[in-house]
């Protein structure tokens, strides 16, 4: 079993999260068992459903999924997910890719960065505070690009990431993302993991 366990340590809910690397799902009984937290801690695993073509995306950022891809409030179309989190918290590229674009949103996202990807596909970045890469920029997956902020129409800071696999209209993002865990109803991410290979005689 292939798991990925945050560098981050321990939430301020007390738990060890825990994310998949593989396609495979892994159930909660085994990350209790690896992590140690308690039972009685509601659990839920989610495996990763990744299109071939669009594998290999790690998560934008670190924080807490607080919307997600879809109709909301009425008829408004929510054409990405907001990941939220403290001011000034890390933004990093999902994927590697050309910086095609870095300004001010007209459609609400404030600070925002587009990247496109190898492969035609475009990601955006949202509600920056900070930009940190310029237009025509090549930047590895894992580069950090901007800093978390609350520019444009927004509540709080927070990261509103989009995917685009064919460069023009959005899908869901939770499609190409890695799994994650649900604790306590909270679904946490981050991007700077470390692949923990287990052998089978339980030493990492």
């Amino acid at each position: 079993m292939k798991l990925v366990k945050l560098s981050l340590g321990l939430t301020t809910m007390g738990c060890l999260l825990w994310v998949l690397s593989s396609n495979l799902p892994v159930s909660s009984n085994d990350l209790i068992s690896e992590s140690g937290i308690s039972n009685s801690v509601n659990l839920k695993s989610y495996g990763r459903e990744t299109p071939k073509k669009l594998a290999g995306y790690i998560w934008p950022t670190t924080g807490v999924i607080t919307s997600g891809f879809g109709v909301r409030w009425g008829n408004n179309m929510h054409t990405g997910i907001d990941i939220a989190g403290p001011m000034g918290t890390p933004i990093v590229a999902a994927a590697s890719g050309v910086v095609a674009f870095v300004g001010w949103s007209p459609e609400g996202l404030g600070n925002l960065v587009v990247l496109r990807h190898p492969d035609g596909s475009v990601t955006r970045y949202g509600h920056n505070s900070q930009v940190l890469v310029r237009r025509g920029q090549t930047v590895e997956q894992g580069e950090q690009i901007a800093l978390m902020g609350s520019t444009g129409y927004s509540t709080g800071p927070h990261l509103h990431f989009e995917v685009s696999p064919q460069g023009t209209v959005a899908v869901n993002p939770m499609g190409f993302l890695p799994g994650y865990l649900e604790a306590n109803g909270m679904k946490r991410v981050a991007p700077d993991s470390k692949i923990l290979e287990s052998d089978g005689d339980g030493e990492e």
